[in-house]
């Protein structure tokens, strides 16, 4: 069995989801969010992705094989600090676990041309793709709960641990 805790950063609604692989078939164990106002200042959201990474990784057990993360690229510096923001404030809640990221972040379109099989895949198409690879009924908050299981789905495909299914 294999735990993937994966994460699609933002600083207004990141996502997480955890994943179990058991015999190369995925399940959702759990998917979270937590929104921000962007009236507060970044200091105060960053906090608060803190406090939600933190209760999440404690509330399932800091026990994962693999945590993952979707890359990000702005076009300057007002698109990249609130996304690396939010990246720092993940990375010390993990920290509080003794927990890293498993490697280098996974690019949008890689998650997209993975798990969907193209790279410019529009958000229902990544939840479509979710729900077929993980059979998962439940509901998605926000996209950015299933962007956090494409990320964890994506992570196990390219590591030869199921199979695409599109």
């Amino acid at each position: 069995m294999t735990r993937i805790l994966a994460f699609d950063t933002s600083l207004s609604s990141p996502g997480v989801a955890l994943i179990e692989i058991k015999r190369n078939k995925p399940r959702i164990i759990a998917v979270s969010h937590v929104k921000t106002d962007s009236k507060q200042s970044h200091a105060l959201r960053t906090q608060i992705v803190y406090a939600w990474a933190v209760a999440f990784i404690h509330e399932h057990g800091a026990k994962f094989d693999e945590i993952v993360r979707e890359d990000f690229q702005g076009r300057s510096s007002v698109q990249n600090h609130p996304v690396f923001a939010a990246w720092s404030a993940i990375d010390r809640a993990l920290a509080e676990f003794n927990l890293n990221f498993t490697e280098k972040p996974i690019s949008q379109s890689k998650v997209k041309r993975l798990v969907v099989g193209k790279g410019k895949a529009e958000k229902d198409e990544v939840e479509a793709a979710v729900r077929r690879l993980t059979g998962y009924t439940g509901e998605f908050a926000t996209d950015d709960e299933s962007d956090a299981a494409a990320v964890a789905l994506a992570w196990a495909i390219e590591n030869g641990l199921i199979k695409r299914c599109v």
